[in-house]
């Protein structure tokens, strides 16, 4: 059974300057904080303690709450949920030094983090400044023993700068452990919000499907054998459809909720600002009343409609259409589900 994940936003204030970012930049500029009221609230419901369930502390960025109030949310859930499983989304922009005491305590060690080669700067808007910090705060968590995976944006940028620039800087780090994510405009949905029904938002891409797998596919064959050489795994290459081992299929609006620090609830954390995906606020409605909304209903039905658009295809049964967020296709030829990438794997399970 697949885990339930809460996604848990202590804040939205953000140390990093993301042009894309799924949070407006006025949130990303607010010294909000959750409080352990509304957190108790958020937890203390059977949708978490009746299944398998994962918490992913997130932001903006977490760790610029401070050591004090982070270890007060990780002490308070582990009170509440105690099989749960703890982790962190960090930026690696600033990585303090009580992180990684923290993650050997709370989140197994192991954090995450997300990267790309372009639109993301420091909040004085240097990018080179941000790739410089985030090279170090990924070197010191991994340093001090604490896994931390990256998740590679496949944004426009990082791709026009080519798969050399890319490995190179994947080499010149400690970091073993490399995904990717599909990259979306949200600077764009927001100028030209569309949703469809159920508050599903239609969700503009940054750089086609057709282009995303074709990077990958060059990466693997220029610089795949180098980077296994030195150790990095990259969950993409290793896909097997024998053993449904997929690192693109996330069918999320059924297990996922995500919690804003003004108590306000929605599905998965890439709508935290998106407004027609809210399904309420715990400062005017329980976890119950937010559960029973009739917009989650509909939007779990639309991602089982959706997967519906893949019938016939080879890779069905353990791709089920790639990443809900965003449609399956997009003109390009392509899918979310990367066809291309399920193609190549599939030669290599029957080499």
């Amino acid at each position: 059974m697949a885990d339930h994940v809460a996604f848990i936003n202590v804040t939205r204030q953000c140390n990093v300057d993301c042009l894309r970012c799924y949070l407006t930049a006025e949130n990303r500029a607010r010294k909000e904080r959750l409080s352990l009221r509304t957190l108790e609230s958020f937890l203390n419901h059977h949708f978490w303690s009746d299944n398998q369930t994962v918490l992913i502390w997130e932001g903006g960025e977490a760790t610029v709450v401070g050591q004090k109030i982070m270890r007060e949310y990780c002490e308070r859930a582990r009170q509440i949920l105690p099989y749960a499983r703890q982790t962190m989304v960090t930026n690696c922009f600033a990585v303090p030094d009580w992180l990684p005491e923290l993650a050997n305590e709370f989140f197994g060690q192991q954090v995450e983090t997300t990267f790309a080669l372009g639109k993301k700067a420091s909040l004085k808007g240097d990018e080179a400044a941000y790739r410089l910090q985030f090279a170090r705060g990924l070197n010191k968590l991994w340093q001090a023993g604490i896994r931390c995976p990256v998740n590679i944006e496949l944004n426009r940028e990082t791709i026009d700068a080519g798969v050399d620039e890319l490995a190179d800087f994947m080499l010149s780090t400690d970091c073993m452990a490399w995904e990717f994510d599909l990259s979306v405009n949200f600077e764009s949905f927001r100028r030209r919000p569309e949703y469809a029904a159920g508050g599903v938002p239609i969700l503009p891409l940054t750089v086609s499907y057709s282009e995303v797998w074709k990077f990958l596919a060059e990466l693997e064959d220029r610089r795949g054998a180098e980077l296994e050489t030195a150790g990095i795994s990259i969950g993409a290459f290793n896909q097997d459809p024998l053993t449904g081992n997929n690192q693109f299929n996330v069918a999320s609006e059924k297990r996922f909720l995500t919690l804003n620090p003004d108590g306000v609830v929605t599905t998965n954390p890439l709508y935290s600002d998106l407004e027609g995906t809210h399904l309420g606020s715990l400062a005017d409605e329980t976890m119950a009343e937010l559960l029973s909304n009739p917009n989650r209903a509909r939007r779990v039905l639309a991602e089982r409609k959706r997967a519906a658009m893949c019938s016939g295809c080879v890779h069905l049964d353990y791709c089920s259409g790639g990443p809900s967020h965003v449609p399956v296709f997009d003109g390009s030829g392509e899918c979310a589900g990367g066809a291309a990438l399920w193609n190549r794997a599939l030669q290599r399970s029957h080499a």
